[in-house]
């Protein structure tokens, strides 16, 4: 990892564990958790310390795209999935439904099984932060 990457995210009211992917949309100023929503095109960092809904920062690694993951997966692993995108279930988990998911929200793409039956490696999906689709 790159250190210049590791930085000082601004957030509000957010109870954070390390581990957790946090994401930031274009003209919102503070940092949000990623749910099943979050979509291929906001800029995202993973936390790298735990904080209280009291904290306004979080020490974070902004993510580009090209780092190699393994996260926890909500259904068991499989070689099938390999290069399917795939949503997120929440902040800490890929959901893994066995099917390459093509609509707006895929954050991620599946390299690997990981090291349990329970993980997989592979790339969160980040962009710039602004929907590619909007009209304006």
């Amino acid at each position: 990892m790159k250190d210049a990457s590791f930085q000082k995210l601004p957030i509000s009211t957010l109870a954070l564990v390390v581990g957790d992917l946090i994401e930031q949309e274009a003209g919102i100023a503070t940092w949000t958790k990623c749910d099943a929503t979050s979509n291929h095109w906001t800029r995202k960092a993973i936390v790298m310390e735990a904080t209280t809904t009291a904290a306004t920062s979080v020490l974070a690694y902004e993510l580009d795209g090209t780092e190699t993951v393994e996260a926890q997966c909500a259904n068991t692993a499989a070689a099938a999935d390999i290069g399917d995108r795939m949503i997120l279930t929440d902040e800490n988990t890929v959901n893994n439904s066995h099917s390459d998911v093509t609509g707006g929200y895929p954050a991620f793409i599946m390299d690997r099984i990981g090291s349990t039956t329970t993980s997989i490696i592979g790339r969160v999906c980040v962009g710039s932060g602004v929907d590619p689709d909007a009209t304006g």
